[in-house]
């Protein structure tokens, strides 16, 4: 899917990562506590930050739609975990 339909898809879906985390899509960043997915140097890259920052690339894609695919597989497992254990 594209970037546009997962968010479509987040929304009308009404999944939550959690209130510690916070999504971002327009970039890679060192903030604390994000969970993201941007295109970066040619790429589409899924990333996660450490609760002190400094970011970590969880996987690679030249494919957005392959990346927003994975990245909805992730986020609905944290919105799973987040539901299941609060």
């Amino acid at each position: 899917m594209t970037k546009q339909e997962f968010l479509q898809r987040y929304n009308s879906e009404n999944l939550t990562i959690g209130a510690e985390y916070m999504m971002v899509l327009d970039g890679v960043t060192d903030e604390p506590l994000v969970l993201g997915c941007a295109y970066d140097q040619g790429v589409w890259k899924v990333y996660k930050t450490r609760e002190r920052g400094g970011h970590y690339i969880i996987k690679e894609f030249t494919s957005e739609n392959e990346a927003f695919d994975f990245f909805y597989e992730l986020v609905l497992s944290q919105h799973n975990f987040q539901i299941n254990n609060y």
